[in-house]
């Protein structure tokens, strides 16, 4: 069985539920989870270059910065195929197992308050499969000119162009093998502070 990582920001009262409750979860469903801890926004680096703006115009925030390096960062540590989880994500079935050096397999909230009858989608950052070779494609592109996009849409162009699929079979073919989905209690709040 490949590994799996959970991106966790160590001693944040929102993270700390959220993978207190998906580890849990994942625990009960016979799965061993190992933390990586997130950076924060007091923890970034100077490795990424990013765009003034991102290509929408808006500004990226400190905590889509602090998402950015901490997958990057997670990438930079993958020796072995791996499934990469933040801390939100809650595992509703088995893994998919995926042929190849990529795969997703989480969703956007399904909850009713979060979710009101949308068509399922791919949530790239919260559930992904790569091997050493793809991490390694993940960080060169990265590195390859200013990044103007958030992490998520980086690893869904990544994996979409390694995958050579069209829009529609990607979402398709990915919503069929997803297992997980990210959960959201608006009372905790979300960690992620996003300037879509």
């Amino acid at each position: 069985m490949a590994k799996i990582r959970m991106i966790a920001v160590r001693g944040d009262r929102r993270s700390d539920y959220y993978s207190a409750i998906c580890g849990s979860r994942w625990h009960s469903m016979g799965y061993n989870v190992e933390k990586f801890d997130a950076t924060t926004p007091a923890t970034l680096g100077n490795e990424l270059t990013f765009a003034e703006r991102k290509f929408n115009g808006n500004p990226f925030t400190q905590i889509e910065l602090a998402i950015w390096y901490s997958h990057f960062r997670l990438w930079e540590t993958i020796k072995e195929p791996t499934y990469i989880i933040e801390h939100d994500t809650y595992p509703y079935k088995k893994l998919p197992e995926f042929d190849g050096h990529w795969g997703l397999f989480s969703l956007f909230p399904r909850n009713e308050q979060a979710w009101q009858g949308e068509k399922e989608t791919i949530s790239p950052g919260s559930g992904y499969y790569i091997t050493r070779q793809s991490a390694s494609i993940l960080k060169e592109w990265a590195l390859a000119k200013p990044i103007d996009e958030n992490v998520d849409g980086h690893i869904h162009q990544t994996v979409k162009l390694n995958l050579k699929q069209t829009d529609a079979e990607f979402n398709d073919y990915h919503v069929k093998n997803a297992s997980c989905f990210q959960i959201v209690n608006y009372q905790v709040g979300t960690s992620a502070e996003h300037n879509v």
